[in-house]
């Protein structure tokens, strides 16, 4: 069965049958006639359902990447849902826009991980401008960023303890 829409939303809505209970529904703005696809023989296959199989390799091969390095989480959200398939395939897209500018085929795994690392540089730079840290957490940073971690202080070395602040009760 084939139904049209009417402009300005011209669409072609197919129900195709290839088996008893089970329907295919394909919305297709591309198509605009009711064809039959001569080589699909007795299975009487529409030219939208022939033309969707003859193209769908790159969206088997982006589910299949995606499913191999993932963000995503269980989750009754749909919005988190979402951004996690979002963030997955951006990282599909980058790799691939970063191998067609350099040439340079890296691993996925290496990439991704090159990626995320990139993009949080600037946050843990402006977190370690925080003069409350810990200075374990400071030294991470620093090894994070490639820096020599800083030595540990006279004081620290010695074990003393710093002066109580004044404000804060003995307790």
């Amino acid at each position: 069965m084939f139904a049209w829409g009417i402009d300005p939303n011209k669409c072609l809505l197919t129900s195709y049958v290839p088996k008893k209970n089970k329907n295919v529904l394909m919305l297709s703005t591309f198509h605009e006639d009711d064809d039959i696809d001569p080589e699909s023989r007795e299975q009487m296959k529409p030219s939208v359902i022939t033309f969707y199989n003859l193209t769908k390799g790159a969206v088997d091969v982006v589910n299949r990447m995606k499913a191999e390095y993932s963000v995503t989480r269980v989750s009754n959200r749909w919005p988190l849902t979402i951004f996690c398939t979002l963030l997955n395939i951006a990282g599909i897209n980058s790799q691939i826009i970063y191998f067609s500018n350099t040439n340079n085929k890296i691993l996925r795994r290496l990439y991704l991980t090159d990626l995320a690392k990139e993009l949080s540089k600037p946050h843990i730079i402006r977190r370690s401008k925080v003069t409350s840290l810990s200075i374990p957490l400071r030294q991470k940073i620093k090894n994070i960023l490639g820096h020599e971690a800083s030595a540990p202080t006279t004081a620290e070395q010695q074990g003393e303890v710093k002066p109580r602040c004044f404000f804060c009760p003995k307790r």
